[in-house]
């Protein structure tokens, strides 16, 4: 889309009022300032672009309650970004942000936060103050640990921290007393975590391709509330005959009849 075309095309969404703003798939390099007109959208996407830098405007768009920037070359989220007291999702995947601005944590009605695949090595404990969280996807980053501050999110109940390089979990995972679905495949785990019996609303847990041997009876008592415990590509091969009757646990590889 060329620039004219791009400022004829904000120019009638801010005539019309419009409260969707697509912009995605247009191999725009820049968004001009004319978008800070665009005042009634609720729903702004500007996904798989070409963006380096995100505009500004979008943080003085305080009606917004889902922005959109997936796969852009985006280094940076701006800080203004706290404003935006209405946003309900935000998804930031696929970009080289490598940090997240602390006002991330100021958007108070905040469900759904996608920022996977963004070579993040941490993230704010400020997160901890989205206390609207539900869902929560880190999934392809680099990420040794979660930060304490995280297990603060009352109505987390979703999260997935697939391939990044944890080897455990904070003491304190208790909080996440809504939590239904925890996805932690290709991390470097050597055992599943005993804590994860502190979840009481727990019901899937995914551990696929960690450095997990064995299941001793403990875990697996403890955690037999769960409806699926996924460790299959593991070093766990044949069920035990001991095993008999417990079918939430899933084990093997992606070629046998358990997958």
């Amino acid at each position: 889309m060329e620039l004219w075309e791009l400022e004829k095309f904000l120019e009638k969404a801010i005539e019309e009022c419009r409260k969707v703003i697509n912009l995605s798939h247009r191999g725009l390099t820049i968004v001009t300032g004319r978008l800070a007109g665009a005042v009634s959208a609720r729903n702004l996407l500007l996904n798989h672009n070409k963006l380096l830098v995100p505009p500004e405007e979008m943080c003085s768009l305080t009606n917004l309650t889902e922005l959109v920037l997936d796969n852009n070359m985006l280094t940076m989220i701006p800080s203004g970004i706290g404003q935006l007291s209405k946003l309900r999702v935000l998804s930031a995947s696929h970009n080289p942000l490598v940090a997240i601005p602390e006002d991330v944590a100021n958007l108070s009605s905040l469900q759904c936060l996608w920022l996977s695949n963004c070579q993040l090595s941490s993230v704010p404990s400020s997160l901890g103050h989205l206390k609207s969280l539900q869902k929560l996807g880190l999934r392809s980053n680099e990420l040794c640990r979660i930060p304490e501050e995280l297990c603060s999110l009352p109505n987390l109940r979703w999260l997935s921290m697939d391939d990044n390089l944890i080897k455990d979990l904070p003491a304190s995972i208790g909080g996440w007393v809504e939590l239904v679905y925890l996805s932690l495949n290709s991390n470097r785990f050597d055992e599943v975590p005993l804590s994860l019996q502190n979840l009481p609303s727990l019901v899937s847990l995914h551990m696929r391709r960690n450095n997990i041997n064995s299941l001793p009876d403990d875990t697996i008592v403890a955690l037999s509330f769960l409806s699926c415990l996924d460790v299959r590509e593991n070093g766990i091969l044949q069920r035990p005959e001991e095993w008999k009757g417990l079918d939430f646990i899933v084990i093997g590889s992606d070629h046998d009849d358990e997958s």
